[in-house]
């Protein structure tokens, strides 16, 4: 059995139990804010029934009231190349329409650092070493983590970023933390770039819808780690 998990016309979630052969068995009794509330309500519900369904399915459905045809698709085709191919050609789709070099997932393991676990060029370069792990108050992310989301496009004229070691160097820089069922924020996901680069509004919004889904790709952290809240932010952000 498979719980799959959908937007309805309004954009809020829901999600039905289907048999092994496509039988509808039931489905959630409300919709969610989020997909996360909607997997953690199936869970709940699904625990009472024998053979519970342990695969979840993202249904390619409409985003939200009034989204474009484009975002639409693109949340399918991302969610497609992730159930197929993994994250980082899940990564590579939701990137390709944009002018941005990077696309990145970063998982935080713990208060002092961000681990790259998915990673995207357009130039086909692996991630480089300067990359793969960052220190949380070095980091972009710290901010995304600290205010639900941050958008720069040109770094060397935000004034947010004065002082900062890395302003002008990483100029455009969009994340969204990621936040497990529980609430807990486990990483972040951004599109950034050397170069100045706006990110429209409606990419923006499916790089949080995304999110949602990609959450569940990141390792859990142990109880300790866990308990350990975000450090606070400082100057000194870079790309992670």
């Amino acid at each position: 059995m498979r719980v799959v998990v959908s937007l309805d016309a309004f954009g809020r979630w829901r999600w039905e139990l289907h048999g092994p052969e496509g039988l509808h068995i039931a489905e959630s009794c409300g919709t969610f804010a989020t997909y996360s509330l909607a997997v953690l309500n199936a869970d709940e519900v699904c625990r009472c029934i024998p053979d519970a369904p342990i695969e979840v399915e993202v249904l390619p459905s409409r985003i939200a009231a009034g989204p474009t045809t484009r975002m639409t698709e693109a949340f399918a085709q991302v969610c497609s190349a992730l159930r197929k191919q993994g994250l980082d050609a899940a990564l590579a789709v939701l990137n390709r329409p944009l002018a941005h070099r990077y696309s990145a997932v970063y998982w935080m393991p713990d208060a002092q650092r961000l681990v790259n676990v998915g990673f995207f060029d357009k130039q086909g370069d692996a991630v480089p070493s300067n990359l793969q792990t960052v220190a949380y108050n070095q980091s972009f992310c710290q901010f995304a983590i600290r205010d639900g989301q941050f958008r720069t496009e040109n770094s060397s004229c935000d004034a947010r970023l004065d002082g900062n070691i890395y302003q002008g160097v990483m100029n455009s820089y969009h994340a969204v933390p990621m936040v497990s069922m529980q609430g807990q924020v486990l990483g972040t996901i951004c599109h950034f770039d050397t170069a100045a680069r706006a990110l429209a509004d409606e990419d923006f919004e499916l790089l949080r819808l995304v999110a949602e889904v990609f959450v569940h790709c990141l390792p859990k952290p142990s109880p300790a780690v866990a308990a350990v809240p975000p450090l606070a932010p400082t100057t000194g952000p870079g790309p992670g």
